[in-house]
């Protein structure tokens, strides 16, 4: 499959912005602190986290959400927030890591859920969602992992015809007053 970086590169930032629009700001705070002093240094780099921000769980995901947007950073921000999830399944994964088959990633979920939040497995899906086989797999076909459609196509709604004929009375006696006060 030819891989067009840009294209790719924006598929899965907007995977990411649908994703973390369905996360609640109390897990995004607690993946943020979950992760080694490490992780902790980089996502604060990547949106520009104030000192002591860890500090503050309350605000903690609103300044990490303004930030990956401010900073566009939000392909970064996910990833980091996901590092130790994805660190264990490249671990656990061995060899097979590289381009894990979808029965390979649906035998380690139970426990990484367990371990590290379903939300946390979700973003990981979403890093590698578009390259590798067994997570596009995944995004597709296990309900827990499918990118939220944030663009619903919404059915137009026709106004019934009297509807529109009354719209279209409203619309004359309001012009016809309005010529009225001209002409006065």
């Amino acid at each position: 499959m030819p891989i067009n970086l840009a294209r790719d590169q924006i598929l899965v930032e907007r995977r990411y912005v649908a994703v973390f629009d369905t996360i609640g700001d109390d897990v995004v705070a607690s993946l943020a602190t979950a992760l080694p002093e490490n992780l902790r240094d980089a996502l604060a780099k990547t949106v520009a986290l104030p000192r002591g921000s860890f500090d503050d769980p309350a605000s903690l995901a609103q300044r990490i959400r303004q930030g990956m947007v401010v900073r566009k950073a939000i392909i970064d921000t996910g990833v980091v927030l996901s590092e130790p999830c994805t660190e264990w399944f490249v671990e656990i994964l061995g060899d097979r890591a590289d381009d894990p088959s979808y029965d390979d990633l649906q035998g380690l979920i139970p426990e990484a859920i367990d371990k590290f939040g379903l939300d946390a497995v979700r973003l990981m899906a979403v890093q590698y969602s578009i390259a590798l086989g067994g997570f596009r797999r995944l995004v597709a076909e296990d309900a827990r992992f499918a990118i939220p459609n944030r663009l619903a196509p919404s059915t137009p709604t026709r106004a019934s015809a009297g509807d529109q004929e009354a719209k279209r009375a409203a619309r004359r006696e309001r012009r016809e007053r309005e010529r009225k006060k001209r002409g006065k």
